[in-house]
């Protein structure tokens, strides 16, 4: 393959499938788990989508905890919701341009920096990255529950390999707490 050609292939683009006739409450949901479209995005959508839920969580987080947490429950039924629509409309299971799991579960793995808040660019690279790797390996039992269907099995496996970050993230802050 040429360097013209490994270009095209690799360069960012966004691509939607042909849909179906579409309801409006249809393409709200496609609209919300597709995270605003981030979905369609070629070739790194799942990465491209946890940008916006990592600013979604810098800005919620600094509400009072009571209305964050809020915010996050209504975040959380709302993936489920657009997630199963969005399951039926793309005729997949787990499409992978729902990406509003990779935003809803940002807080389950970040949750530990309202006791410690980073204050280099390089630290939130570096989570970044890591949650990015934990949604990758799908660590036990997150891999197991992709077989549930619908927005639930979009979300779930997502819930735990954040969870699993979550802990790893605290501990780091316990033990290492001026490395951030």
């Amino acid at each position: 393959m040429s360097l013209t050609g490994a270009w095209q292939k690799a360069r960012p683009r966004f691509e939607a499938p042909p849909l179906p006739k579409m309801s409006a409450r249809e393409k709200t949901a496609l609209l919300i788990g597709t995270g605003l479209g981030c979905g369609f995005a070629k070739p790194c959508a799942p990465s491209l989508a946890s940008i916006p839920g990592f600013a979604f969580f810098i800005l919620v987080i600094r509400l009072p905890l009571g209305a964050a947490l809020a915010i996050y429950a209504a975040l959380l039924f709302l993936a489920v919701w657009s997630g199963s629509i969005c399951e039926r409309l793309l005729a997949r299971k787990d499409p992978r341009p729902v990406v509003i799991d990779e935003i809803a579960a940002v807080p389950f793995a970040l949750w530990p920096l309202l006791f410690h808040w980073p204050q280099h660019l390089w630290t939130w690279l570096v989570l970044f990255a890591i949650y990015r790797f934990a949604d990758y390996i799908k660590p036990y039992p997150a891999n197991r529950l992709q077989t549930i269907g619908g927005g639930l099995g979009i979300l779930i496996d997502d819930v735990i390999s954040s969870t699993y970050m979550g802990v790893a993230l605290w501990a780091w802050i316990h033990y290492f707490p001026h490395s951030l």
